[in-house]
Parts: C-alpha cells; sequence; structure tokens
C-alpha cells in the first residue's frame, strides 16, 4: 500500500524520531535515495544511527573496530570507506579470473584459486558478493564465482542465493562445465577417454540438480577427471 502524509502536510514536515525511524528500516540504496528528497531528508539518512545499522548488518566482524574508529570518524564514512575497499579487493579477484580465461573459458585451478583468494579478502560477506559479483556487468563465469563461493564457504542457503541472483537479474544466464576424463584400463587396453559437457544456468544451480555439478566444480580436475573447464553456455542475457 503506498503511503500518503497527513492531509495538508508534507513528508518533509514528519518529526525527526519519525524520520530516523523510516530511515532505519531502509536498505542502503533506499537510503541514499531518500536523502536526495530534500535537506531534512538528508539529516535523517546521514545519521550516525543508520548507517551504524547498515555497516552492522554488512560487517558484522568488522563492527567492533568500527565502533572505535566511529569516535573520530562518522558512521557514513566508515561504511563508504569499507565498501571501497571492498569493491577493490574484489576487483583484484575478478581481474585475476578475466586473466586467466583461455578463449572465454577458465580452467579449474583458476576457478577455484578465484574462490580461495574471494575467502582470503577479511569481512567479505554475501552482500558484498551480492553487489561486486552478481552484477550484470560482468560474465556468467563471475556471477558463477560468487555463486559457489557463497553457497561453499560463506554457506547461504542456496534458496536465498536464487533470490539474490532474481534479484540482480543474472539468474537465467549460462555456463557450460566441460570434463575430460581420461580412459580407463580394461584387459590391458586403455579405452577412449570421455568427454562430458553440461550447459545449466545460474539459477539451476541453486537448486538439487546444480549440487552434483557444485561438488563436480569444488574438486576440480582430480582423479578420474584429468581437465576440468568453465565457459560460456551462449550469449549472456
Amino acid at each position: 500500500m503506498e503511503l500518503s502524509p497527513a492531509p495538508g502536510g508534507r513528508w518533509a514536515d514528519l518529526p525527526e524520531d519519525i524520520a530516523l525511524a523510516i530511515a532505519s528500516r531502509l536498505q542502503e540504496a533506499d537510503v541514499c535515495a531518500l536523502g536526495g528528497c530534500s535537506r531534512s531528508w538528508r539529516t535523517a539518512c546521514d545519521a550516525n544511527c543508520v548507517w551504524e545499522r547498515l555497516f552492522r548488518c554488512r560487517w558484522p566482524a568488522a563492527a567492533a573496530e568500527a565502533a572505535v574508529a566511529s569516535r573520530v570518524q562518522g558512521w557514513k564514512a566508515l561504511y563508504i570507506n569499507q565498501h571501497r575497499r571492498m569493491g577493490v579487493a574484489v576487483s583484484n579477484v575478478i581481474e585475476s579470473v578475466g586473466s586467466s580465461l583461455n578463449n572465454g573459458s577458465l580452467e579449474s585451478e583458476y576457478y577455484l584459486k578465484a574462490i580461495a583468494d574471494l575467502a582470503l579478502i577479511a569481512d567479505i560477506g554475501f552482500l558484498d558478493v551480492q553487489f561486486f559479483l552478481f552484477s550484470r556487468n560482468h560474465s556468467a563465469i563471475i556471477n558463477l564465482v560468487g555463486l559457489h563461493y557463497s553457497i561453499a564457504s560463506l554457506h547461504v542457503p542456496p534458496t536465498e542465493v536464487s533470490k539474490a541472483l532474481q534479484a540482480r537479474q543474472v539468474a537465467g544466464r549460462k555456463v557450460r562445465v566441460n570434463l575430460l576424463k581420461l580412459g580407463r584400463w580394461s584387459y590391458g587396453f586403455r579405452l577412449p577417454d570421455e568427454h562430458e559437457s553440461r550447459k545449466i544456468s545460474l539459477s539451476e544451480l541453486t537448486m538439487a540438480e546444480g549440487a552434483e555439478i557444485l561438488a563436480i566444480l569444488n574438486r576440480g580436475a582430480v582423479h578420474e577427471v584429468f581437465r576440468l573447464r568453465i565457459s560460456l553456455a551462449d550469449v549472456d542475457k
């Protein structure tokens, strides 16, 4: 239901405590948008209590150290600085993946290295993955790295990952997983190598059918799998 101010009143005339209560229930993008509506809303949306809540929700492990720094800097400045630091750190991982691509394909060792590198970033959380890795500006391979990291390392429920993919409009993107299995030896003869290719959408990877593929990706090129590559299945949507 759409809210409207009282007859003869304006949103800008709301009491400060009510304006703060409204701003404190919003997410980052909504706080910034609301703060651009008027001076009174900008004051409410710049309040320390608003940005402290956003910081603590996004980076709970870093909140204690930030609380000390907040005596000098405001929580909004701390949030912006932390967001930028995360952006730089994740961008380094993305660039590493890009430089490791070979004709649009990524070998499993580089794929697993990207996930390991993400795990080395202090305080990285699911919201950071959504901001930086689920972006439509990146390829489905980068989206996949974020998906896999969220489920395997951050232990985010697949249903929540699926919702985030939908919200970022990348759920329908597809990747292709290519496997080369060495032929088995039988009665002194080596059987032909086996090539297997599976095409699957990011959304399907968050379902039961995608668990097997994520498990294969998590193992990498080991045992019977001689080579494992990830590529784009088709032109990104």
